[in-house]
Protein backbone atom coordinates (compact mmCIF):
# COMPACT_ATOMS: atom_id res chain seq x y z
CA UNK A 1 0.00 0.00 0.00
CA UNK A 2 1.83 3.11 -1.17
CA UNK A 3 -1.01 5.57 -0.53
CA UNK A 4 -0.85 7.14 -4.00
CA UNK A 5 -3.86 5.30 -5.34
CA UNK A 6 -7.38 5.54 -3.83
CA UNK A 7 -7.84 3.17 -0.94
CA UNK A 8 -10.28 0.35 -1.45
CA UNK A 9 -13.56 0.57 0.46
CA UNK A 10 -13.06 4.09 1.85
CA UNK A 11 -13.65 7.20 -0.20
CA UNK A 12 -12.67 10.72 0.96
CA UNK A 13 -16.20 11.96 0.30
CA UNK A 14 -17.70 9.03 2.21
CA UNK A 15 -19.25 9.55 5.62
CA UNK A 16 -17.11 9.36 8.73
CA UNK A 17 -15.36 6.15 9.70
CA UNK A 18 -16.19 5.46 13.37
CA UNK A 19 -15.19 2.89 15.97
CA UNK A 20 -15.07 2.46 19.72
CA UNK A 21 -12.42 0.91 21.96
CA UNK A 22 -13.18 -0.08 25.56
CA UNK A 23 -10.16 -1.75 27.24
CA UNK A 24 -12.36 -3.04 30.09
CA UNK A 25 -13.99 -5.46 27.66
CA UNK A 26 -10.66 -7.25 27.19
CA UNK A 27 -9.85 -7.36 30.93
CA UNK A 28 -13.01 -7.29 33.11
CA UNK A 29 -11.24 -8.24 36.38
CA UNK A 30 -9.41 -4.90 36.33
CA UNK A 31 -12.80 -3.20 36.72
CA UNK A 32 -13.09 -4.82 40.15
CA UNK A 33 -9.70 -3.40 41.06
CA UNK A 34 -10.72 0.09 39.95
CA UNK A 35 -13.97 -0.17 41.91
CA UNK A 36 -12.10 -1.36 45.00
CA UNK A 37 -9.59 1.50 44.81
CA UNK A 38 -12.43 3.98 44.26
CA UNK A 39 -14.23 2.71 47.35
CA UNK A 40 -10.98 2.84 49.35
CA UNK A 41 -10.45 6.43 48.21
CA UNK A 42 -13.99 7.28 49.36
CA UNK A 43 -13.44 5.62 52.75
CA UNK A 44 -10.04 7.29 53.20
CA UNK A 45 -11.52 10.71 52.47
CA UNK A 46 -14.47 10.03 54.74
CA UNK A 47 -12.44 8.85 57.74
CA UNK A 48 -9.24 10.89 57.42
CA UNK A 49 -11.04 14.19 56.89
CA UNK A 50 -14.32 13.33 58.60
CA UNK A 51 -16.17 14.68 55.61
CA UNK A 52 -18.20 12.69 53.04
CA UNK A 53 -17.46 15.36 50.43
CA UNK A 54 -13.74 14.55 50.63
CA UNK A 55 -14.60 10.88 50.17
CA UNK A 56 -16.58 11.73 47.03
CA UNK A 57 -13.65 13.79 45.72
CA UNK A 58 -11.30 10.81 46.15
CA UNK A 59 -13.80 8.49 44.48
CA UNK A 60 -14.27 10.95 41.57
CA UNK A 61 -10.51 11.30 41.08
CA UNK A 62 -10.06 7.53 40.78
CA UNK A 63 -12.96 7.03 38.39
CA UNK A 64 -12.18 10.15 36.36
CA UNK A 65 -8.56 9.18 35.84
CA UNK A 66 -9.52 5.67 34.69
CA UNK A 67 -12.44 6.72 32.47
CA UNK A 68 -10.70 5.68 29.25
CA UNK A 69 -10.42 2.13 30.59
CA UNK A 70 -13.97 1.56 31.89
CA UNK A 71 -15.97 4.05 29.79
CA UNK A 72 -14.14 3.54 26.50
CA UNK A 73 -13.18 5.94 23.75
CA UNK A 74 -15.01 6.74 20.52
CA UNK A 75 -13.03 7.64 17.44
CA UNK A 76 -14.10 9.27 14.19
CA UNK A 77 -12.27 10.00 10.94
CA UNK A 78 -13.79 12.11 8.19
CA UNK A 79 -12.74 14.50 5.44
CA UNK A 80 -12.15 17.30 7.98
CA UNK A 81 -9.98 15.45 10.50
CA UNK A 82 -9.86 13.03 13.40
CA UNK A 83 -11.79 13.14 16.67
CA UNK A 84 -11.40 11.18 19.90
CA UNK A 85 -14.02 11.29 22.69
CA UNK A 86 -13.78 9.87 26.21
CA UNK A 87 -16.58 10.98 28.50
CA UNK A 88 -16.61 14.80 28.45
CA UNK A 89 -13.08 14.98 26.98
CA UNK A 90 -12.86 15.63 23.24
CA UNK A 91 -9.61 15.82 21.26
CA UNK A 92 -9.60 16.67 17.57
CA UNK A 93 -7.17 17.57 14.83
CA UNK A 94 -7.83 18.77 11.29
CA UNK A 95 -5.92 17.14 8.45
CA UNK A 96 -4.32 20.47 7.52
CA UNK A 97 -2.71 20.56 10.99
CA UNK A 98 -1.22 17.04 10.83
CA UNK A 99 2.55 17.31 10.36
CA UNK A 100 3.56 13.76 11.40
CA UNK A 101 1.84 10.40 11.44
CA UNK A 102 3.39 7.82 13.78
CA UNK A 103 2.21 4.22 13.75
CA UNK A 104 2.90 1.67 16.49
CA UNK A 105 1.48 -1.69 17.56
CA UNK A 106 -1.49 -0.16 19.41
CA UNK A 107 -2.53 2.73 17.18
CA UNK A 108 -1.66 5.80 15.12
CA UNK A 109 -0.65 9.22 16.47
CA UNK A 110 -1.63 12.24 14.37
CA UNK A 111 0.74 14.98 15.51
CA UNK A 112 0.77 18.71 14.76
CA UNK A 113 4.52 18.81 15.54
CA UNK A 114 7.20 18.55 12.83
CA UNK A 115 9.64 16.63 15.03
CA UNK A 116 9.31 14.36 18.06
CA UNK A 117 9.98 16.05 21.37
CA UNK A 118 8.87 16.50 24.94
CA UNK A 119 5.56 18.09 23.95
CA UNK A 120 4.51 15.28 21.61
CA UNK A 121 2.73 13.37 24.38
CA UNK A 122 0.46 16.38 24.94
CA UNK A 123 -0.31 17.29 21.34
CA UNK A 124 -2.30 15.60 18.61
CA UNK A 125 -4.74 12.71 18.58
CA UNK A 126 -3.89 9.06 19.25
CA UNK A 127 -6.15 6.66 17.35
CA UNK A 128 -6.17 3.35 19.21
CA UNK A 129 -6.76 0.22 17.12
CA UNK A 130 -9.84 -1.82 17.91
CA UNK A 131 -9.91 -5.60 18.15
CA UNK A 132 -9.93 -6.36 14.40
CA UNK A 133 -9.83 -3.04 12.56
CA UNK A 134 -6.16 -2.06 12.26
CA UNK A 135 -6.09 -2.21 8.45
CA UNK A 136 -9.36 -0.28 8.11
CA UNK A 137 -8.11 2.48 10.41
CA UNK A 138 -4.80 2.77 8.55
CA UNK A 139 -6.62 2.92 5.19
CA UNK A 140 -9.01 5.57 6.53
CA UNK A 141 -6.14 7.74 7.84
CA UNK A 142 -4.29 7.51 4.53
CA UNK A 143 -7.42 8.17 2.49
CA UNK A 144 -9.17 10.90 4.48
CA UNK A 145 -5.88 12.60 5.33
CA UNK A 146 -4.59 12.22 1.76
CA UNK A 147 -1.35 10.90 3.22
CA UNK A 148 0.99 8.50 1.45
CA UNK A 149 2.16 5.40 3.29
CA UNK A 150 5.74 6.65 2.93
CA UNK A 151 4.92 9.63 5.18
CA UNK A 152 3.98 7.35 8.09
CA UNK A 153 6.70 6.80 10.70
CA UNK A 154 6.79 3.42 12.43
CA UNK A 155 7.60 3.26 16.15
CA UNK A 156 8.72 -0.20 17.19
CA UNK A 157 8.19 -0.17 20.96
CA UNK A 158 4.49 0.53 21.52
CA UNK A 159 2.99 3.95 22.08
CA UNK A 160 5.98 5.29 24.01
CA UNK A 161 4.63 8.81 24.55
Amino acid sequence: MNGDEPQEGIKPQASAFRWRVRPADADPPKMLGIAAVGILAFLAGQFLFGNPLMGLVGFAIIFGSTAEFWLGTSFSLDEKGATMKTGFNISAIEWADVKRVVRDSQGIKLSPLDKPGTMEAFRGVYLRYGKDNRDSIERAVLTFGQISDGDVVDRTHGRGD
